[in-house]
């Protein structure tokens, strides 16, 4: 009896540590510009459900990862704090996506470049094979992206390929490239992967059929609104239209969190500053939920045009708004609307109109 309790003991700890070596070792390196000494970094697992999966803290410019992994995975390196990124707040915190696997993965964070979020990580196969075709010439990428996944040991790409596409059946193609052992690994995320593609093809199409169905209002008469600015005082549309030093006045449909929006505002603040004096007065209606979160990206951002909050309003329906940016021009002196796009030339549009 006690050489059989000695033996399941032995055999319990065998299998212990078999597990612990099942584990890979996994080593992430990295230096960081336009982040705060001390911020909190965090790791997002994409193909566990955005799981966090390990933490670290900025010192003097550099971080270190030591998460343990069963199987490769796809992360999102994120700042916890997303106010710590003083070099670029527009991402909310979002900083490189990479993957996981054994090894010794070496990311280089530059806050301050917008591109260099999507450039990866180095020093792994996965992560080079990844950072290659990231960083590579657009016209070539598909073919690059051909290449890896039909290579055994970059294969496993194929689920960041496959969420990429919008068409279902080209995503089961790609899909194939795994082994069947991958295929099992990973067969949960493969499952909410396709359904995502559906969705996303679905967004695709409706935003389309939108697009084609709508009816543009120029010609028409703007259409009164009053909502919040940042200090809570309430700003009727009719007063900027109707103010005597104002010529013209840019509408702005927009959110913090629309990538293409956020975009334009360089555009918008060289056309202010070219223009307001001459007449020129924008007011940005923006669709965001969180008060605080716009207010401080406003202030952040040096807007100095009108901003009010409408959130989900009645305005969106009445204008239309299918996606944003949407952008509209008001004559003051007519009241019609002269433009009806999302991105409008506007310098060569006032260039014409507000004449020295």
């Amino acid at each position: 009896m006690k050489i059989t309790t000695q033996f399941i003991l032995l055999a319990s700890l065998m299998l212990a540590l078999a597990g612990c070596r099942s584990e890979e070792d996994c080593i992430v390196k990295g230096t960081v510009q336009g982040v705060k000494d001390g911020a909190k970094l965090v790791l997002q697992d994409e193909w566990n459900k955005f799981k966090v999966i390990s933490e670290a803290t900025v010192e003097n410019g550099t971080f270190e990862f030591h998460p343990r992994i069963s199987a490769p995975t796809h992360v999102f390196l994120y700042a916890k704090d997303y106010e710590d990124v003083y070099a670029n707040p527009n991402d909310w915190g979002q900083l490189k996506d990479f993957f996981l696997e054994s090894g010794t993965i070496l990311v280089d964070v530059h806050a301050e470049d917008e591109m260099d979020m999507c450039k990866g990580a180095t020093g792994t196969t996965l992560n080079d094979a990844y950072h290659r075709i990231q960083t590579t010439d657009p016209e070539v990428r598909e073919a690059l992206w051909e290449a890896v996944i039909r290579d055994e040991r970059t294969n496993l790409l194929a689920l960041e390929y496959a969420g990429n596409q919008t068409d279902l059946t080209r995503a089961s193609e790609i899909l194939e490239c795994l082994s069947p052992d991958q295929a099992k690994t990973y067969k949960k995320y493969i499952s909410t992967l396709k359904k995502n593609v559906v969705r996303q093809a679905n967004r695709a199409e409706s935003k389309k059929k939108a697009a084609e169905e709508a009816v543009s209002l120029v010609g028409q008469h703007y259409m009164d609104m009053e909502y919040p600015d940042p200090d809570g005082v309430q700003v009727r549309l009719s007063s900027v239209v109707d103010n005597p030093a104002n010529r013209f006045v840019i509408l702005d449909f927009w959110a913090t969190w629309c990538g293409p929006c956020v975009q334009s505002i360089p555009t918008l603040k060289e056309v202010y500053a070219k223009y307001h004096d001459k007449g020129l007065e924008i007011y940005g209606i923006s669709q965001d939920t969180k008060a605080k979160e716009w207010k401080s990206f406003v202030a952040e951002n040096e807007m100095p045009w009108i901003n009010v909050l409408s959130g989900r309003g009645k305005v969106l329906k009445d204008y239309g708004i299918q996606f944003i940016p949407t952008v509209f021009l008001i004559d003051c002196r007519t009241g019609e609307i002269l433009v009806h796009e999302a991105h409008p030339d506007l310098d060569a549009i006032l260039s014409g109109l507000l004449i020295d």
